[in-house]
């Protein structure tokens, strides 16, 4: 089959030059769409802005935060030092004072008992 050139063109031609026309209520309706996601964006970015703010924020806290514990471990640490010496010194205190105690103090000597031994035999009777 053989369609006329001039009909083939009327017949794509006519829908295509139709279908870009546009009415003014479609136009409109584009537009407030438009602005509506303008709208949306501009808030989006003021929420993502507060959004890196408070990020800020908390990374500030946090460095604080971290400052604040490793002063804490290095006083812990220092502290742990201290008790470390002052527990070596009151073993040496103690032990200096157990031997001066023990030159000092008088010193008991137990007597010892030395066991005597009976004969082995039956025992005397007397008489």
């Amino acid at each position: 089959m053989h369609i006329a050139k001039p009909f083939l063109v009327l017949a794509l031609g006519v829908p295509l030059i139709l279908a870009g026309c546009a009415t003014r209520s479609s136009v409109e309706l584009a537009q407030n769409s438009a602005n509506a996601a303008d709208a949306h964006a501009v808030s989006a970015d003021g929420h993502a802005m507060t959004a890196d703010q408070h990020a800020a924020d908390a990374r500030s806290q946090a460095d604080q935060a971290t400052s604040i514990g490793n002063n804490a471990m290095t006083a812990a640490q220092t502290a742990d030092g201290k008790a470390t010496s002052v527990q070596a010194g009151l073993l040496k205190a103690n032990q200096r004072i157990a031997d001066l105690e023990n030159k000092l103090l008088p010193h008991h000597k137990h007597k010892v008992r030395h066991k005597t031994h009976k004969s082995s035999g039956t025992p005397q009777q007397q008489s």
